[in-house]
């Protein structure tokens, strides 16, 4: 298992690196980074700063936004935003969230697993972008997340959710960029010694 999943890792850089050399990976791009754990230092926490740390090296533009440090209130089902624009009715951290959204090229939403799918920073986050549905073009969505379970098949909800939250914005060109999860991560800092993980998150977020 555990040299399968290297040879993988192997494969992911030798794509990267052909098309950074065709041409087509291209720099200067408009990175955003949610970080959805209640965690400040946890298993995602590493993960997005690693992702960070690749994106920057290759001459990306990083924005950090750490829900747990805003204030963002539940999706109310008004409806209203549909009507008027995509603006919510709610003034609060959302709209700098908002802002950084329309701005982002890449968009990565850092996570763990929580009884199989979003934990409640990033879902009610999620719920909110309900009122820019329309108005999200041609972005690239990357989930980085870390999970207790040792069994794939234990976060193919969170996958699912994640796939079908991009398939919002598809009609406007937007897609998935890519996915990585930290298997066993029972404390804070156990993907720190992850080393084939977070190689292959940082080579992720240098080929963006």
């Amino acid at each position: 298992m555990i040299i399968k999943e290297i040879f993988e890792i192997y494969i992911f850089i030798y794509e990267i690196e052909i098309k950074r050399a065709r041409g087509i990976i291209f720099m200067n791009k408009n990175v955003l980074i949610i970080k959805g754990s209640p965690r400040a230092e946890g298993n995602t926490a590493t993960m997005a700063d690693t992702f960070a740390k690749g994106a920057s090296e290759n001459n990306n533009i990083v924005t950090e936004i750490v829900l747990k440090d805003k204030v963002i209130g539940d999706c109310s089902g008004c409806a209203i935003c549909q009507q008027n624009g995509g603006k919510c009715v709610q003034e609060d951290d959302m709209n700098e969230i908002y802002d950084e959204m329309h701005k982002a090229d890449v968009i990565v939403l850092a996570c763990p697993v929580y009884f199989y799918t979003w934990p409640s920073l990033m879902k009610r986050m999620i719920d909110r972008t309900f009122a820019i549905e329309d108005y999200m073009d041609k972005k690239v969505f990357y989930l980085l997340s870390a999970a207790a379970t040792r069994k794939v098949i234990n976060v193919q909800t969170m996958i699912k959710c994640f796939r079908q939250y991009i398939s919002c914005f598809g009609e406007n060109g937007s897609e998935e960029g890519g996915i990585v999860f930290a298997y066993d991560t029972r404390k804070p800092e156990d993907v720190k010694s992850m080393y084939d993980i977070l190689n292959k998150v940082y080579e992720m977020g240098k080929s963006v």
